[in-house]
């Protein structure tokens, strides 16, 4: 699927990668950054990020950027004392719950309060569930849904939430406790591992031989293979995804 984006990204090129209201916020916060570092001002032309970036690899070294990191505005703080406590502090957030206590990632007091219902953890945890009432202190946690949010636009960050809103919260429920879809009961409602058709956990090994050739008879032994009903779903809404590429550049560009 990757692939078929690149190729799509390609192809079309000229429609959704050049225009400059499609770059992507996370480039133009590195380059801010390099440019910060490095230059104080600059004066450009014509196609001001494309000459930005030739001007960066021209004029830039390292000489240049340890001097200007030390550099102070007025009383305040240099460059490099600011990004080093920056850099501190980020760490710390970061090892804190990712290795010495990990459950800051995912508090789901739902779990804590039905922790023997198996609906609730379903329902609950936002590991393996639905993540409702769960919460995280993780900042890798709170980036993951779309990279940083002090990066993405805001329209940016509703339109995604809108869309997992309505994957998460009406289409799986609907499908795997309203029409039991693709069998959805026998597996776990969140899950990208592949299933037997009892639920059990699919033995991908059993099923190609020493060349990692597929075995048929072997295959149809072990049966078919069962995905969950959120990964089956969410695979073909990313498909969709991609031919939305063709879909923007009929409805903006087909004149």
């Amino acid at each position: 699927m990757q692939v078929l984006g690149y190729g799509w990204a390609g192809l079309l090129r000229k429609y959704v990668v050049e225009p400059a209201h499609m770059w992507w916020p996370s480039t133009l916060v590195q380059v801010s950054l390099f440019r910060y570092i490095s230059i104080s001002s600059i004066s450009l032309e014509g196609d001001s990020f494309y000459n930005f970036i030739a001007y960066m690899i021209e004029k830039t070294n390292l000489a240049m950027i340890c001097r200007t990191l030390h550099e102070k505005d007025d009383s305040k703080f240099s460059r490099a004392k600011f990004f080093f406590i920056a850099l501190v502090c980020s760490f710390i957030w970061y090892v804190v719950p990712g290795f010495f206590f990990s459950t800051l990632t995912n508090i789901s007091w739902v779990c804590w309060v039905f922790s023997k219902s198996v609906t609730a953890q379903q329902l609950g945890s936002g590991m393996n569930g639905l993540g409702l009432g769960a919460f995280t202190l993780d900042w890798s946690g709170v980036a993951s849904f779309l990279f940083s949010p002090l990066i993405s636009p805001f329209f940016a960050i509703v339109n995604i939430f809108v869309g997992y809103a309505v994957i998460m919260y009406a289409v799986i429920p609907i499908a795997y406790w309203g029409f039991n879809m693709y069998n959805a009961n026998r597996f776990p409602i969140f899950s990208s591992d592949l299933f037997t058709s009892r639920g059990q956990e699919y033995n991908v090994s059993a099923i190609v031989n020493e060349n990692f050739e597929l075995d048929h008879v072997k295959y149809h032994q072990q049966g078919r293979i069962n995905l969950s009903v959120f990964f089956s779903l969410t695979y073909g809404f990313g498909f969709a995804t991609v031919a939305a590429t063709l879909t923007h550049v009929a409805f903006f560009y087909g004149r």
